[in-house]
């Protein structure tokens, strides 16, 4: 009966053997039959221990894949019901403040800058002089056409006076033609029409003159100085930047934009607070003033406005606010825990839970407080979704 060479029966003698070999090698040399014969028992001993190692790390491999293997988890559905309730929430809007009323002050005639009276940051009054501006040939048109006034003026009474005179003779029948008296009224109309239209030419001179010294149009704060003595304006001259410019700053206006889908629970004269980021921790309440009532077609967004009392100047214009806008939510809107919406390539949807089978239903997503979010789709009432919903739900997987 053979035996295998890694056997303990087999394994014993072949020890011994090798000891003998190593310990007294001389009476084996001359037999070198044996010689070979314990060669093949060397390599069989060498076969025999090699296939016993790999034999237990096989074993102890397949041991440690075993004990790493873990059990699937199946997954768990957490299914609710659409309710109706209000989604309110507090959104942040940035604004920016405006002054009350803004001008840009422009040369109406042309002239050299004589004086300027004010420079930036100078507080006017309504009606107070800010420059005047030299102009010799407007003062010279405007004597020319008062003269040409008071001409046609005189001319206008001799001409009165002439057809009053032969009225007069006409009431002796044969004295006055027919034909100079007609002449004579007719003189007196165009006399009359000349001096309108040379009183007209003195109006407008004199307008023209009264541009050459230029008043605030309001009570405000100079801003910007672009001119300086000497300096040729006018409208013929190129005027790339305005002489000076006059702002309103003891009222201003807060100017923000207000996203369509809070536009339309906004009401007038509503109070609302902001902040300014130049003053952190102070909190300001204005009122609405004013809506645009209409829909800017890039944002779409609606200007409101809110005037703002700054009779102390500590808000300047050009400074950025934050507006507290508290929107109560959309009446009637059905509500869902934001886990339960999903957003993919094929659109935002729900998943229903009917009959135990899932199925996608297309909304569109309203307003958001907290991790509740409005919808608005083919939906009811106490409908069941999937409140944990995930994309890798298809149609009509069977739900638990």
């Amino acid at each position: 009966m053979l035996t295998h060479p890694c056997c303990p029966t087999t394994r014993l003698p072949i020890i011994r053997t090798l000891k003998l070999l190593i310990l007294n090698p001389k009476p084996f040399i001359l037999k070198r039959m044996k010689i070979i014969e314990y060669s093949r028992l060397l390599a069989l001993l060498g076969l025999c221990t090699l296939s016993s190692c790999n034999s237990s790390d096989s074993g102890q491999t397949v041991l440690k894949k075993k004990s790493t293997t873990k059990p699937v988890a199946e997954t768990k559905y957490r299914i609710g019901a659409v309710s109706r309730q209000p989604v309110g929430q507090t959104v942040q809007l940035p604004g920016e403040f405006h002054p009350y009323q803004e001008v840009t002050i422009y040369p109406r005639a042309t002239g050299f800058v004589d004086r300027v009276l004010v420079d930036r940051g100078s507080a006017v009054r309504k009606g107070q002089v800010l420059m005047t501006i030299d102009a010799p040939e407007t003062e010279e048109r405007l004597a020319a056409t008062r003269s040409n006034s008071l001409k046609a003026q005189a001319l206008l009474v001799a001409s009165r006076e002439h057809y009053r005179r032969l009225l007069a003779s006409n009431k002796v029948p044969g004295s006055v033609s027919a034909l100079d008296l007609e002449t004579a009224l007719a003189r007196v109309q165009a006399d009359s029409a000349s001096l309108l239209g040379e009183e007209a030419n003195y109006r407008a001179m004199a307008k023209l003159k009264s541009y050459l010294t230029v008043v605030a149009p309001f009570d405000g704060f100079i801003t910007e100085r672009n001119v300086h003595p000497g300096a040729l304006v006018g409208t013929g001259a190129r005027q790339d930047r305005p002489m000076l410019v006059l702002q309103q700053q003891n009222r201003l206006r807060l100017v923000f934009d207000v996203p369509e889908t809070y536009s339309s629970q906004l009401r007038k004269s509503e109070a609302l607070a902001f902040t300014v980021s130049a003053m952190p921790g102070k909190v300001f309440k204005g009122k609405i003033s004013r809506r645009s009532g209409t829909m800017n077609q890039q944002f779409r967004s609606e200007t409101v406005e809110i005037d703002v009392d700054n009779q102390n100047r500590q808000l300047q214009p050009g400074m950025f606010a934050d507006i507290s806008l508290s929107a109560t939510g959309t009446p009637g809107a059905l509500a869902v825990p934001t886990s339960a919406v999903i957003a993919s390539t094929e659109g935002q949807y729900v998943i229903k839970v009917e009959d135990g089978r899932a199925k996608r239903v297309a909304i569109r997503r309203g307003q958001k407080s907290g991790d509740m979010i409005e919808i608005f789709g083919d939906l009811r009432d106490n409908d069941k979704v999937i409140f944990n919903a995930r994309e890798t739900i298809k149609e009509g997987t069977a739900i638990q």
